[in-house]
């Protein structure tokens, strides 16, 4: 999934991707440790999903967009 530049998702360089600014401040406030489930309400390019998965937790991933849910 690629960040909105228009209708065009490219930038000098290739794709744009979206880089989850408070991943730090979302992960700490979490906690998230093997065993748990969290929902992403907000799955987008899953960034978020994809930290709390590293850290062990299960994740239930919930998008409008399919093609962001095709990506994931």
């Amino acid at each position: 999934m690629m960040t909105g530049h228009g209708d065009d998702p490219h930038a000098v360089g290739g794709l744009v991707r979206h880089i989850p600014v408070l991943l730090a401040e979302v992960l700490e406030a979490l906690d998230p440790k093997a065993g748990e489930t969290i929902v992403d309400g907000t799955f987008g390019a899953g960034g978020y999903t994809t930290a709390i998965l590293q850290r062990g937790a299960s994740v239930v991933a919930i998008d409008r967009d399919p093609d962001a849910i095709a990506a994931g």
